[in-house]
């Protein structure tokens, strides 16, 4: 077994530690990150959540298996200053959606992509 040089941990261990996170397409408020091929997760940007204000209601007029096109109604929210529809960017076949966000709409004022996402879209 050959040994590695100190330089040669030292890349592997810097490559592992500076991936680059999967990259995020923003359209009107909704932020769109491709999973694997097709397959995208969808959520509100952080920038259309501080416009907004603190979101006190969150309505998903869609369900898993809906087929969507692009400028869908994906997503109602409510705040104290406005209420508020946003599109989904691409047409697609809902995977899944998030129900938390209905049980718990204090979830999408984080700004966690893990837990705020609203659904997730295979692509047409």
């Amino acid at each position: 077994m050959a040994t590695q040089t100190i330089w040669q941990r030292f890349t592997t261990w810097w490559q592992h530690r500076h991936q680059t996170a999967p990259e995020l397409t923003i359209t009107d408020g909704v932020w769109l990150e491709q999973r694997d091929q097709g397959h995208y997760r969808l959520g509100l940007t952080s920038d259309a959540r501080e416009q907004m204000g603190t979101l006190s209601f969150v309505d998903l007029p869609i369900l898993s298996g809906d087929h969507l096109e692009a400028g869908d109604d994906i997503l109602e929210v409510e705040s104290d200053k406005a209420v508020q529809n946003f599109q989904t960017p691409t047409a697609g076949t809902v995977v899944k959606i998030n129900e938390n966000l209905m049980a718990d709409p204090e979830t999408i004022n984080t700004n966690d992509q893990a837990t705020n996402w609203v659904l997730e879209l295979q692509a047409d």
